[in-house]
């Protein structure tokens, strides 16, 4: 009891590596395979598979027991090295987020978890379940494993391979996840679900869920959404109107790139035109709306014009929400595939782009009156790691390739990439 007493002080005092995530949640692929957190270290290595373990099974598997034993221990787990790493050089990381949503169930963790790290009741409050793959974009960032549109474009480069499990499948399993899930003691402990893609909005899962929460006039559970915003219906039903009844429990992060005809080629399947009036319609509908710029060698050099577009259009500014005006927006810095890294720039232009950010921040915090450094700084840090020669050359290799099958011209598109380019 001393040293439960000891640990429950720690978490307290914010002097721990425990991540609540452990205990509240699992990242279920497609595939029924598990990971403990969707931004493990190491996707090879799964908690477990529900093709052929009960959820059971699962929860205390022996990498499931392994992490949270080393939490308890105040250690490091490797599978959680990529948000330990962050916090190292920004200060936050996504635990930190997770840990401040579910403060309550933190807390008890020192009395519920056996020596062995072992759980005695499967208590999963916050979902993060990929059902699909289905998505109706083809962007440079991704691949066939996370956009059903992507499957023409990978068989002309060679890498779809029939054999492997590219698509929706395991159908009957993921038919008993959907299941479980809808059981009404285990809608009872829901909190949030993450719901990410492919394209969420177009996953029949997606609205079997909307619809079994709407029953049960669950609309304290948040829910949160990584989305395109290609479209705000499907088969006739709006989005909206679902959303409208959640009010401030939606939690939108538009995956945004770019503007204009930047966006149309870095994230092909886009309209522009449409996303923009999307965007506006949920803002004038009171929907809180957190773009989540997605941050590659593609636009890193372009973020202040991005986000002063979004200004302009009035997405990033005054919100409902005191603490986030003028900071309603975060990145999600592409490390996988590494060709998309921000490091496969050359050396001089990482050193513009790092001075450009610099006084873009002084700038804008002079100009509305926030903090919005600690936004950046995972960012900047990364744009200061060292240039990767060869996957430069990988980038540069795909990026021509994809010109030649998708029929465009990248350096038109993007002039900044000359340097790049040039031999």
């Amino acid at each position: 009891m001393i040293q439960k007493l000891k640990l429950l002080k720690n978490i307290k005092s914010g002097q721990h590596k425990i991540c609540v995530i452990p205990w509240i949640s699992l990242n279920i692929q497609r595939t029924c395979k598990v990971f403990h957190c969707c931004l493990t270290s190491d996707f090879k290595t799964f908690a477990g598979d529900l093709a052929v373990q009960s959820m059971e099974e699962v929860w205390n598997s022996e990498v499931m027991r392994s992490i949270r034993r080393s939490m308890i221990n105040g250690e490091e787990h490797p599978l959680c090295s990529s948000c330990y790493e962050v916090e190292l050089h920004s200060g936050i990381s996504t635990r930190y987020y997770n840990n401040r949503f579910s403060k309550n169930h933190l807390l008890k963790i020192p009395f519920i978890t056996r020596p062995d790290g072992s759980v005695n009741k499967v208590n999963i409050q916050y979902w993060d379940f990929r059902f699909s793959n289905v998505c109706n974009y083809t962007c440079r960032i991704c691949s066939h494993w996370n956009s059903t549109s992507w499957i023409p474009d990978a068989k002309e480069l060679g890498w779809y391979d029939k054999s492997s499990q590219t698509e929706p499948y395991q159908k009957e399993a993921l038919h008993r996840l959907l299941k479980w899930a809808l059981l009404p003691q285990n809608l009872k402990v829901l909190k949030k679900i993450y719901f990410s893609g492919g394209e969420p909005l177009l996953m029949d899962e997606h609205w079997q869920i909307l619809e079994a929460l709407d029953k049960e006039k669950r609309y304290d559970v948040i829910l949160s959404y990584n989305s395109n915003l290609g479209s705000l219906s499907y088969k006739n039903t709006s989005v909206i109107d679902y959303w409208k009844k959640w009010g401030e429990a939606i939690w939108l992060w538009p995956s945004i790139d770019e503007i204009g005809v930047r966006a149309e080629l870095i994230r092909k399947g886009t309209d522009w035109s449409t996303v923009e009036t999307n965007l506006k319609k949920l803002k004038e509908t009171g929907i809180h709306i957190r773009p989540a710029i997605t941050v590659s060698a593609m636009n890193v050099f372009r973020i202040p014009e991005i986000i002063y577009h979004l200004v302009d259009m009035g997405i990033i500014g005054i919100t409902h929400v005191q603490e986030e005006c003028w900071r309603n927006f975060t990145f999600n810095i592409v490390t996988d595939p590494p060709n998309m890294h921000v490091s496969v720039l050359p050396d001089e232009m990482r050193k513009n782009v790092l001075d450009k950010l610099n006084t873009f921040i002084i700038e804008y915090e002079q100009k509305h009156s926030v903090k919005i450094r600690e936004i950046f700084n995972s960012l900047l840090w990364h744009l200061e790691k060292p240039w990767e020669k060869e996957h430069c050359e990988d980038f540069k290799k795909f990026m021509l390739t994809l010109d030649r099958i998708r029929g465009e011209n990248t350096l038109t598109v993007i002039p900044e990439l000359q340097c790049v380019f040039t031999d």
